[in-house]
Formats: C-alpha cells, sequence, structure tokens
C-alpha cells in the first residue's frame, strides 16, 4: 500500500511520509465502513457510500472493513474510471477523461 500510496502522489512526495499517509486512509475507510453501518441500523437499505477510487476498492477499502465487520451485509462498488484500471471494483465504468492540468504538475513544480 505504500507504493501504491507514493504512486498516486506522484512519487513526489517523500516515500517515508508514505507509511502514515496509508494509516489516515485506513482510518478514512474504516470511518466510513461505520457511518454506512450506522445508515443502515438507522435507515435500512439502500444505503450509498460516495467517495473516491481508493476507498471503495473491494480489497482493502470500505467493502472489505464491511464484509469484515458485518458478513451478512452485501456491498456493491462501483469505480468510475477514466481509463482501464487494474483496482479491483465489483463493477467498473469507463467514463469520459475530463479535461485538466496533470494534477502531478502541483506536487513537482519547483
Amino acid at each position: 500500500r505504500i507504493e501504491v500510496q507514493f504512486a498516486a502522489h506522484c512519487r513526489a512526495m517523500p516515500r517515508d511520509m508514505m507509511g502514515g499517509m496509508v494509516a489516515v486512509q485506513r482510518y478514512r475507510d474504516a470511518t466510513f465502513a461505520r457511518a454506512a453501518l450506522e445508515a443502515l441500523e438507522t435507515y435500512g437499505p439502500p444505503v450509498a457510500v460516495i467517495t473516491g477510487n481508493g476507498h471503495a476498492r473491494t480489497d482493502w477499502g470500505i467493502p472489505a472493513l464491511i464484509a469484515q465487520a458485518a458478513p451478512e451485509v452485501t456491498t456493491h462498488a462501483i469505480g468510475f474510471v477514466e481509463t482501464q484500471t487494474e483496482m479491483p471494483f465489483d463493477e467498473t465504468r469507463l467514463i469520459p477523461p475530463t479535461k485538466r492540468e496533470d494534477p502531478c504538475n502541483a506536487l513537482t513544480k519547483n
């Protein structure tokens, strides 16, 4: 996960910062998962969580944490991506790319 975070941040930030960033992402995933389960208990299905693709991954994101905490709950993660990805989702939707400056420019400009 450290390497994934390093690549996601354009390899421009110090690698030794990535462990902390992974910990923060794991905390956010856990917080989202807990909120989704609380909403399910309070309001019933369906519950939707709209988040970035990294949090929607089925291998270690919100769906994985829900599966650990409440294996009886069914999840369905949809990744909206501009290009094909190796990220695991239950479903992937390819969407047209948005015109924008390369986000890595903000991290690599001097």
